[in-house]
């Protein structure tokens, strides 16, 4: 069909759905005739100098979709039985390109339960089947539908209104680790695997309909940012772009080292920005792939940080763009000890945490940098601080980026200061939610970096809560629960530590409470109180009923709230989907739990929760995960031995996370006639007996007395033993690895 026809068609077809037709853009007519538009020129651009409101690209393009958009080589799609997508849907990770995690979409309470997958089955417990997600997977929505990334289950598309599973896909039969990108353009879901390719698939039907080969692998979650005509991803050394219509490469950039995180865009400055490997931070024309600058805004080197070192980590993390002030904030992942350190607590006061952090950069744990050239903008008053145990602290939450009606932006943060909400106050109990400034004007006797106390349901410095937020409605996802409140009152007079922020607390969630007895409406008004770990928290909705520290089966290090399309959707630790919508919460929606009859149909085979029963074993440390639920006696060297002041832990790896370990509670050091740290140092091999549990995803036992542990080569023997070999190395020379 000649090309005239096509828009002729399409624009009469428009018309009669009631769309007013538009005149194609030379751009579009590129598109048009098959060839991919030509990047926009400098000239084309909006000027740095405009600012948010004033960029023509914005003014044109606020639901996300460029004007370079086609509608030849999508023709059928208006043929489609397509969903409305509402321009401020949740369709890609932290809701936009810019990776804000912010929308406008507000839900009104009363919330009521809507429906859960992978969770609990219609009596409230672990659903049989039930597995992981991957770290930093979220929801996201398009065409009345959910999209998950589910690791080597691929990606699941399910019903919006019921949670039924519609159509589950792994293209290429790696691993999806990353959250999808879904395209109301062309009803399209854009999915990259670990196998290093950007697939395509009919969003309805989850066929592949064309495929980006990289040659890279990547096991990071590095999710796609969908914007105009394209998309941007990260894997291996190198950022890509690719038209979204041909799936050919418009370019791609060579950062010189892996690229840990996804990529951001910013369309006032049309740049590209990823942080890779090597602690640099990177900003790419989008006109041409070219470098637009490079910095590094850290003096620390760029490896795990551990328990204490002067390394520091990006991956898990993303670039956040503050559009209106031109900026990019970056996180980065600090060693265990800077949890005590420069402060423990921290100060009270905005005066103190800048002057200490000017004084000692190597805790500056977020970045304010200018998209104009990478310079950092101004010191942020905000702490390092994560969600791990034992010396090991994974990344923490990243920046949320809101833009108020006035034309006002701030960003909302985990900060840490003194009065802490809880007692003890100190480094561990000193983080709470906060607002910092991005200028020196937003809010007077503020400047830009200084952070604004707030009110909020208590967490722990190394418990911090991954945060998103709709409207005034700020959300906090915990690996226990999820905390939701909705700012009252941020005026100037406010935001010190005896003076907050005030807010009010909406439902909460937790992951197993019995304290109300079950109900269909998993709804408990009062308090919810963790099984097994009786926490206290505001009350609001429970997902399991009487089942215990499910998380520490599932555990998968991320919890996270999205709101799209009417709905609240809470992803929580151990990887179930809970949907929220408007209504009265003791009268629940029909929901639809992940039945085993469900399973079967999309080939996935239901697994017990609890192993088979077997005789009391004697097994490697390496075996034990199969033995979870059994009393059995566990063999292996310790290589990690860490004194957290809770417990102490004996790993059988370095670092202990994703391999069985033994830990030792404090209220039962008494038992131990030394400290165990001392009694059990690394490299000896032991032999532990007890129930094999699980604890943060990991196999473990607990260890309450000493003869659960049995000695059967202590330090000093192995060290007798090579000293005896090589008499050079034992006075003085190199040991071999025990």
């Amino acid at each position: 069909m000649h090309p005239r026809f096509q828009v002729v068609l399409v624009t009469v077809l428009l018309t009669l759905c009631g769309v007013p037709p538009t005149t194609p853009s030379p751009a579009r007519l590129n598109v048009e005739s098959g060839s991919p538009p030509p990047p926009p020129s400098a000239a084309t651009r909006n000027p740095p100098s405009l600012s948010y409101l004033e960029s023509p690209v914005l003014q044109t393009n606020l639901s996300g979709i460029a004007l370079t958009a086609t509608s030849r080589l999508f023709l059928p799609a208006v043929f489609r039985n397509f969903y409305p997508t509402s321009p401020d849907e949740w369709t890609q990770h932290a809701h936009d390109a810019q990776r804000t995690s912010y929308t406008n979409q507000v839900v009104p309470p009363p919330w009521r339960w809507k429906w859960a997958w992978n969770g609990p089955d219609a009596q409230g417990r672990v659903s049989p089947g039930k597995f992981r997600l991957p770290r930093n997977s979220q929801p996201v929505t398009g065409g009345g539908r959910v999209y998950i990334a589910a690791g080597d289950r691929g990606v699941f598309a399910l019903n919006n209104t019921n949670g039924a599973v519609l159509w589950n896909r792994n293209p290429g039969g790696a691993r999806i680790h990353s959250t999808p990108a879904y395209d109301p353009d062309t009803g399209s879901l854009f999915v990259l695997s670990t196998n290093g390719t950007l697939y395509r698939l009919n969003a309805a039907t989850g066929e592949t309909t064309g495929q980006f080969a990289t040659g890279a692998a990547s096991d990071l979650p590095l999710p796609p940012a969908l914007f105009g005509d394209r998309v941007f991803f990260s894997m291996g050394n190198r950022v890509y772009a690719v038209h979204k219509a041909s799936m050919s490469l418009l370019w791609s950039y060579d950062a010189g080292a892996p690229v840990h995180t996804p990529p951001a865009y910013s369309p006032s400055y049309d740049l590209v920005v990823a942080a890779s490997q090597d602690l640099y931070v990177h900003a790419i024309r989008n006109a041409n792939g070219s470098r637009a600058w490079r910095v590094k805004p850290t003096v620390r080197q760029s490896g795990d940080p551990g328990s204490a070192s002067n390394n520091a980590e990006v991956k898990n993390g993303w670039p956040v763009i503050a559009e209106g002030h031109g900026l990019v904030l970056i996180k980065l992942r600090l060693d265990w000890d800077a949890l005590w350190n420069p402060w423990n607590p921290w100060p009270g006061d905005n005066i103190t945490m800048r002057n200490g952090l000017a004084a000692r950069p190597e805790y500056q744990a977020l970045f304010a940098l200018r998209l104009a050239d990478g310079s950092q903008a101004f010191i942020t008053n905000v702490g390092h601080g994560g969600f791990g145990d034992g010396g090991y602290l994974p990344m923490g939450p990243q920046p949320v980026v809101k833009r108020f009606p006035n034309g006002q932006e701030v960003a909302y943060v985990v900060m840490r200061g003194f009065p802490c909400l809880q007692s003890p106050c100190d480094g561990r109990g000193d983080s709470r939610l906060g607002e910092m400034l991005l200028d020196d004007t937003t809010v007077p006797g503020y400047r830009a970096g200084d952070v604004r106390f707030m009110q909020n349901t208590f967490f722990p410095t190394d418990e911090q809560v991954n945060l998103s937020m709709a409207g005034d409605f700020i959300f906090g996802g915990h690996w226990m629960f999820g905390i939701a409140h909705e700012i009252v009152d941020r005026s100037p007079s406010r935001g010190t530590g005896s003076n907050p922020i005030s807010t009010r607390n909406l439902p909460h969630i937790i992951t197993s409470a019995s304290n109300c007895g079950f109900s269909p409406s998993h709804y408990c008004p009062d308090r919810l109180v963790q099984d097994g770990d009786p926490r206290t928290i505001p009350g609001g909705f429970y997902i399991y009923y009487n089942q215990g520290r499910v998380y520490d089966q599932y555990w998968t290090e991320y919890a996270t709230w999205v709101v799209s399309n009417g709905t609240i959707y809470f992803v929580s630790a151990d990887g179930a989907l809970v949907a929220l919508e408007h209504g009265d919460p003791l009268s629940a929606a029909e929901n639809s739990a992940l039945s085993p009859e469900t399973l079967s149909a999309h080939g996935i085979s239901p697994i017990s929760t609890t192993a088979s029963l077997r005789p009391d074993p004697l097994i490697p440390y390496t075996e034990a995960r199969a033995y979870a639920g059994q009393i059995a006696t566990v063999e292996g060297v310790i290589r990690f031995v860490f004194n957290n002041g809770q417990a102490v832990y004996l790993g059988f790896q370095n670092p202990h996370q994703g391999a069985f370990k033994v830990r030792i509670l404090s209220s039962d050091w008494k038992a131990f006639p030394r400290p165990p740290e001392q009694l059990y140092p690394a490299g000896t091999r032991i032999r532990v007996h007890g129930k094999i549990e699980w604890y943060q995803g990991d196999p473990q036992i607990i260890a309450r007395a000493p003869t659960q542990i049995q000695i059967l080569k202590p330090l000093w023997w192995a060290d007798l033993a090579l000293g005896l070999r090589n008499p050079a190395g034992w006075l003085g020379g190199d040991k071999e690895e025990r």
